[in-house]
């Protein structure tokens, strides 16, 4: 489970305390609170990255998840983009 949040401290200690598996925010609630969720031993889903450049940004404070609409982008950028893959 998923706390709907975003990454405040309290947050994360409810988080912690009720056994959630992590914290889902969105991009634009993003703070400097990663490493404590971290710490924590929760996983970080950062929602609505819809370019590059967002996904880059989600990239850099080390989200563990990133549901996007570009996920061809962040493929390339990781290097897991497969070239020869054919769409159905």
């Amino acid at each position: 489970m998923f706390l709907f949040t975003s990454l405040k401290e309290d947050n994360i200690l409810q988080a912690y305390d009720n056994h959630c598996f992590g914290i889902s925010t969105g991009l634009d609630n993003i703070d400097d609170n990663f490493s404590l969720a971290h710490y924590k031993g929760l996983y970080v889903m950062v929602w609505s990255p819809n370019n590059f450049s967002q996904n880059k940004y989600a990239l850099s404070k080390k989200a563990d998840i990133i549901p996007t609409d570009d996920p061809i982008s962040i493929l390339k950028y990781l290097e897991r983009y497969s070239y020869e893959y054919i769409i159905p």
